[in-house]
């Protein structure tokens, strides 16, 4: 079992003046659904940890203009239940029930999700595909926004450095559709074997543009940018386009052979999710 101790802080000013007097190595700690884990395993050093999940400046599920705003220590089971979520993030609001569980889904957070970097994460899957953008704040007080695609190096690797958090997520609000397709052990309470999540905007039946992201078929999670291609200008629903988008899909994932699942199978699969994927876009009413 990993020693640690906790700090919780009231509010980012305070949160940042513990940091000033915590000795290092420093930890933030949100739901703790894989930081707990990984310490009951003993991973890691001795370290302290600081515990977000309560501060108000990180709890924002709300618009702004024309922006969503997710706070980053917003319970999961918070998003799946907010009509905002369901109006206007479709792909997001699909991805929750796959999410681990519903216990679990009372303590994780997009922010755990996303700094945990698993290349399988529904929650990071889903949130590419809705265009998000994590706003990161540095030790200085300084903020900078970032796409949630661009915060991974490699496998439950970041760009994010110490002391560095996660603040919120910030997405378009626009009327798009979406869908969230995924396949593992089980229906539910699995780590995926493969996932995608899809976001598009229609004109009529014809695809304007589209979104489509791909989870555990590489190191981080993985943009489709020849599928999208294939499929913008397309009627939505055509035959000829979904064989083309279908190889190429195939072609684009990079998966590894690991215990839950074999490379062979998830390239095999892929396209498969991206059909049931059109599927229900198509089927989908704003």
């Amino acid at each position: 079992m990993l020693k640690v101790t906790i700090a919780k802080p009231a509010s980012l000013k305070d949160l940042y003046k513990t940091l000033a007097r915590t000795p290092g190595p420093r930890k933030f700690l949100a739901g703790g659904t894989d930081l707990c884990v990984s310490a009951r395993h003993g991973a890691g050093v001795p370290c302290n940890w600081l515990d977000i999940s309560d501060i108000p400046e990180l709890q924002a599920v709300k618009i702004s203009g024309k922006t969503i705003q997710l706070g980053s220590a917003r319970r999961l089971h918070d998003l799946e239940n907010s009509p905002l979520v369901q109006r206007w993030l479709p792909a997001l609001h699909k991805a929750m029930p796959h999410f681990a569980s519903p216990p679990l889904r009372q303590m994780a957070t997009l922010g755990g999700n996303c700094a945990n970097a698993s290349p399988s994460a529904d929650g990071v899957c889903a949130l590419c595909a809705e265009g998000a953008k994590a706003v990161i704040r540095h030790p200085n007080g300084k903020q900078t926004l970032l796409p949630v695609e661009k915060l991974f190096t490699g496998p439950k690797k970041t760009i994010l450095k110490q002391d560095e958090l996660i603040v919120r997520f910030e997405i378009p609000k626009t009327g798009h559709r979406g869908s969230y397709q995924k396949l593992g052990a089980r229906r539910a309470l699995a780590i995926s074997k493969i996932a995608l999540a899809a976001t598009a905007w229609l004109d009529g039946n014809i695809i304007t543009d589209i979104r489509i992201f791909l989870g555990a078929v590489g190191p981080t999670v993985l943009r489709a940018c020849k599928t999208e291609a294939a499929l913008r200008g397309s009627a939505l629903g055509s035959e000829k386009s979904l064989r083309q988008a279908a190889e190429l899909i195939a072609s684009e994932c990079s998966p590894i052979d690991d215990q839950r699942s074999t490379a062979r199978y998830r390239r095999a699969m892929s396209p498969v999710l991206l059909e049931r994927a059109l599927a229900e876009l198509r089927e989908e009413r704003l």
